[in-house]
């Protein structure tokens, strides 16, 4: 399996209060231990991440940590803005009525051949995921662990 993570599911790992946390723990540890064949975050993900835990927290260092270990620690392919990125997140947008964020994990699983992994935020199920544009969706709450 390749997969996309979603700044959505690692605010669950690293938010111990999160309702996805137990789960998102079990997928990074997937990860990690080498279950799963290829796992990445766009860096556009990396950065969401990081203003969403830190309006959850209000703590810069913690955000720090959480955005360092995202990018170093997790065994994950951190995917770079590159121009044919660009080009691609564009026309998703363009075409898909979701955030610019989303946007950018569904073009970070198709450009890596995978599929995008997000929890079950609204704006995805309300939107018909077999609807948008991209790569295919998978929810971590489906995940079968």
């Amino acid at each position: 399996m390749r997969i996309t993570i979603d700044s959505s599911v690692l605010v669950g790992y690293f938010i111990d209060q999160d309702h996805l946390h137990d789960m998102a723990m079990q997928l990074i540890e997937k990860v990690l231990n080498g279950e799963i064949e290829y796992a990445c975050v766009s860096k556009i993900a990396i950065a969401e991440l990081g203003y969403v835990i830190e309006r959850k927290t209000s703590d810069a260092a913690f955000t720090y940590n959480c955005i360092h270990s995202t990018a170093n620690d997790l065994a994950l392919d951190v995917i770079d803005v590159s121009w044919e990125f660009i080009i691609a997140l564009a026309h998703l947008k363009a075409v898909n009525a979701i955030s610019f964020c989303d946007n950018a994990t569904l073009t970070t699983a198709k450009l890596t051949n995978g599929e995008a992994l997000f929890s079950k935020e609204k704006e995805i199920v309300l939107k018909d995921k077999d609807k948008l544009q991209g790569a295919g969706i998978l929810f971590l709450e489906d995940y079968p662990f």
